[in-house]
């Protein structure tokens, strides 16, 4: 806690003494003074300040380092109990205890490749019948076409009829 409490004042000191440096930078820049304090006093008290925090933080004892290897094992350093794992060793060894507790076996990555080989193929033949079915598509409209030329024609023709006969009956009807 002295230690915490010594590092919060170290901070507070820096900070004060870095101000103090700026605001006589400032009043010399501007040659500006505060009655008998001018901005070559400034930071003279500014500057003096700040060497004495830096000469006392040279006794400050170093903070606490943090073992991150507790927390992240493939971090540890120099040699241990157990044989030293590469990271990707122990990445490896984690996807496989993932990928048993997901049940994902190799007979399920198998089924999953067939499954995706037997969707290749069904879209193949897809679009194999895609290309039939815009030819067969087209013949039919071809055909329409043609069934439509006909129907033309018979009605003309049965109007032509139709002609021929009204004058046949209607001579018979003048005898």
């Amino acid at each position: 806690m002295a230690l915490r409490l010594n590092k919060n004042a170290m901070n507070m000191a820096y900070g004060l003494g870095a101000s103090i440096v700026i605001i006589g930078a400032l009043m010399k820049i501007i040659h500006q003074d505060l009655g008998p304090i001018t901005g070559n006093t400034m930071l003279t008290i500014g500057l003096v300040t700040e060497a004495l925090i830096f000469a006392m933080s040279a006794f400050d004892l170093p903070g606490e380092d943090i073992d991150w290897s507790l927390v992240y094992p493939e971090l540890a350093g120099g040699a241990s109990s157990e044989k030293k794992e590469s990271p990707q060793g122990l990445l490896t060894k984690k996807l496989d205890v993932m990928l048993a507790e997901a049940k994902v076996d190799v007979r399920l990555m198998s089924s999953l490749s067939n499954s995706i080989k037997d969707f290749e193929a069904s879209a193949k033949s897809g679009a194999e019948s895609a290309d039939s079915l815009a030819k067969i598509n087209k013949e039919f409209a071809n055909n329409a076409i043609q069934l439509q030329k006909q129907m033309e024609s018979l009605a003309t023709n049965l109007e032509s009829l139709n002609s021929v006969y009204g004058g046949v009956l209607s001579a018979m009807n003048k005898k």
